[in-house]
């Protein structure tokens, strides 16, 4: 197959999110979905990865790396809520994940894994 360039790329990428079960103390769930990834292309990763070095607090790290994901973060697919409806995207409901660590967590891992030029890994 050739390469095929193009001025911004969105793929689908498997996501896993290690969320607790509220069912079973100490245990976890393992939650998974697709995400449409537009990710930042070099020049815009190395300088949001020197902005967020400057960041002194916990909660500034938190927001650089939410306004990141609401940037790369294009859709998803088997997002659910209550009654097992599905959830469409929107940067409404994006941002309501967000507010998770484990789901952030989560994307975070599968936009890195992505970007590494590895196939997903099994049961992601």
């Amino acid at each position: 197959m050739q390469f095929k360039l193009a001025e911004t790329y969105r793929y689908w990428w498997p996501v896993t999110v290690r969320v607790p079960d509220p069912d079973n103390a100490g245990q976890i769930l393992k939650q998974k979905f697709r995400v449409l990834f537009e990710p930042l292309d070099r020049e815009e990763q190395l300088a949001e990865g020197e902005r967020a070095a400057g960041l002194k607090s916990m909660r500034d790290l938190v927001d650089h790396e939410i306004q990141n994901a609401l940037r790369v973060v294009k859709g998803w697919d088997g997002v659910v809520g209550e009654g097992d409806l599905l959830v469409p995207f929107s940067e409404e409901m994006l941002r309501q994940a967000l507010r998770h660590s484990w789901f952030r967590d989560g994307l975070q891992a599968a936009l890195k894994e992505s970007l590494a030029g590895e196939e997903a890994r099994l049961g992601n």
